[in-house]
């Protein structure tokens, strides 16, 4: 089976920028190439996303990030932006590989997150009384709690989520937030996604957990196919999507209801909390990790 690998020579000063870009363009795992990766991202093992061990004795003056790309044409369009913004320098080789499709799985392993949750891949082999286990296969979409914004609406879910709440997931990709407002007591949960491929996902992820009486999944852009209202929202995508779907929020919850909300680089929160305030709600809460935000408002009109 054929793949794209993408290589970005660039400098560590310059990966914040270069990790917004690539979320734009809906690429959410790398591999960092740099001796000093284990500082960098200041995590556990468990937590992080791509890394092959040997790389952490690469030379100082090496920073290098590898991605994969789902097709040649988003590749080259990244490489020419990643270029002209002079973010650094970058390769796309076409790369075949018989079982690529499963080799990924060996750095994905069960992840605890906050006090209750554990994110479980289907392959692998777990048990926690004390905890609400998910299991995950994610495919192709986004969402297996190792990104940094996931990890934290998981942490916000379990804080916020009340027993028989209803739940809208937007923007759900694997359906790993759904399923975890589920595990921890919400009494039903609809995820929305416009990518067929998330909604195959997230169809798969809530039988896995047997949750297909509990989760209704639908094809749609954003809050354009919701009807009725939820208790609690959560939608992790990016910060000009969430706030262009900020205004929208009022015509699907009460007053009081609760919004959580990441996919947010620290450059942009500002945007974001100004929206919110803008529309009526309250921050409540707020997560950071590694440049990345997560924000808690609560709808006050």
């Amino acid at each position: 089976m054929k793949y794209i690998e993408m290589t970005i020579n660039t400098s560590k000063n310059k990966k914040d920028i270069i990790e917004g870009i690539l979320f734009d363009f809906g690429i959410y795992n790398t591999e960092e190439i740099s001796s000093d990766l284990v500082d960098e991202l200041d995590q556990d093992e468990k937590d992080w996303d791509f890394i092959d061990y040997p790389l952490l004795n690469s030379d100082k003056n090496i920073f290098t990030i590898k991605i994969y790309p789902e097709n040649i044409e988003d590749a080259k369009n990244l490489k020419i932006e990643l270029e002209e913004k002079n973010l650094g320098k970058c390769l796309i080789e076409e790369k075949d590989d018989e079982d690529w499709a499963n080799n990924w799985k060996k750095y994905y392993k069960p992840l605890e997150i906050g006090k209750k949750l554990a994110i479980v891949p289907e392959w692998e082999d777990y048990e926690n009384k004390n905890r609400e286990i998910i299991k995950i296969n994610p495919g192709m979409a986004f969402g297996t709690g190792t990104h940094e914004s996931t990890y934290m609406c998981l942490e916000l879910l379990e804080k916020y989520v009340k027993n028989d709440d209803e739940i809208f997931d937007i923007g759900c990709g694997s359906g790993i937030l759904a399923i975890a407002a589920l595990k921890l007591g919400a009494k039903s949960a609809l995820a929305i996604d416009i990518d067929e491929k998330c909604i195959d996902a997230s169809h798969e992820n809530a039988s896995l957990n047997n949750l297909e009486d509990k989760m209704k999944i639908e094809k749609g852009n954003l809050l354009d196919v919701v009807k009725g209202r939820a208790d609690l929202i959560v939608s992790n995508i990016i910060a000009e999507i969430i706030v262009d779907e900020i205004k929208n929020l009022k015509n699907h919850m009460d007053k009081g209801g609760i919004f959580i909300t990441s996919g947010i680089i620290k450059e942009r929160r500002k945007m974001v909390i100004d929206a919110l305030e803008e529309n009526g709600f309250e921050i409540i809460d707020e997560l950071d990790k590694n440049n990345w935000v997560a924000i808690v408002g609560r709808l006050n009109v």
